[in-house]
C-alpha cells in the first residue's frame, strides 16, 4: 500500500509536466494566427487597358480608360480590405511616363508605374472587340517581386459589357483574396452605353466638363445602372 501511494506521488508531477508541455505550442499557434490576421491590406493600381480591337479600333479606343475606371469603382465600393488607387492619381503618373496617349503598357512599365504609385500589386491588360464579341485579358503582378498573381481572359457579347466587367472585377478581387460583394443593379444595355461613359471620362480628363455631362446623360439614358459609375467619377474630379 505504501509503495502504491509513493508511486502515485511520483507520477502526478510527471503527468502535470507532460500536460504543460503539450499546452505550450497551442498558445504560440494562437498568437501567430492573430498576427497573421493583422497584416496590412494590399494596395492595387489598375492601369488603362490596351485597345487591340479588330472591329473599328478608333471607335472603341475610349474603353481603354473607361474599363479601368469601371473596375476601380466596382472593386472600391464592394469591399474595404483592399485599397484601390484612385484613377486621377494613376492618370497623372501615366502622363509623366508618356503612356496616356497610347494606353500601351508592358510588364516593366506597369511595375515602374506601380512603384511610383506605391502599389503592392498592379493590374493591366488589353481588350479586343471583334464583331459582336468582346475579349478582355488581364494580368496582375506583384510590384516588389514581379511575381505573376493572376492571368485571366474573359469573353462575351458586347450586349453584356457591364456584366463582363463585373465578372472581371470579381476575378481580380478573388485573386487577391478579397471578398467581392458588388452593389448589383439590373443592366441590359449594349457596349454603346460603356462607350458614352468612357468618352465622358476622356472629356473630364481634358477638362471639358460640359461635354462630359452631355455624354454621361446619353449613357444613363441607355442604361441607368451606369449612374453609380458616373457619380463616382464626378465625385473624384
Amino acid at each position: 500500500m505504501y509503495q502504491r501511494k509513493y508511486l502515485c506521488l511520483l507520477l502526478i508531477p510527471l503527468f502535470l509536466m507532460v500536460m504543460w508541455a503539450c499546452a505550450g505550442p497551442q498558445k504560440v499557434g494562437i498568437k501567430e494566427s492573430i498576427s497573421e490576421g493583422e497584416r496590412t491590406p494590399e494596395t492595387l493600381a489598375i492601369l488603362p487597358f490596351e485597345n487591340n480591337s479588330v472591329t473599328d479600333p478608333e471607335k472603341y479606343q475610349p474603353l481603354s480608360k473607361g474599363l479601368a475606371a469601371m473596375l476601380i469603382t466596382d472593386i472600391n465600393q464592394s469591399q474595404k480590405a483592399l485599397k484601390v488607387i484612385e484613377r486621377n492619381k494613376i492618370a497623372a503618373i501615366l502622363k509623366e511616363i508618356a503612356l496616356s496617349q497610347t494606353g500601351s503598357v508592358d510588364e516593366s512599365t506597369a511595375i515602374r508605374a506601380g512603384k511610383i504609385l506605391g502599389a503592392q500589386s498592379i493590374a493591366f491588360g488589353s481588350f479586343i472587340v471583334l464583331g459582336s464579341s468582346v475579349r478582355i485579358d488581364t494580368r496582375i503582378i506583384n510590384v516588389e517581386t514581379s511575381e505573376l498573381i493572376m492571368a485571366e481572359s474573359i469573353t462575351g457579347s458586347n450586349n453584356a459589357f457591364m456584366q463582363l466587367e463585373r465578372d472581371l472585377a470579381k476575378k481580380i478581387a478573388n485573386s487577391l483574396n478579397v471578398a467581392f460583394k458588388p452593389k448589383t443593379t439590373a443592366t441590359s444595355s449594349n457596349i454603346d452605353a460603356a462607350l458614352y461613359f468612357s468618352r465622358g471620362v476622356e472629356s473630364l480628363d481634358r477638362g471639358d466638363g460640359t461635354e462630359a455631362k452631355r455624354l454621361f446623360q446619353k449613357c444613363i439614358a441607355l442604361d441607368p445602372s451606369y449612374k453609380r459609375q458616373i457619380d463616382s467619377i464626378q465625385g473624384l474630379q
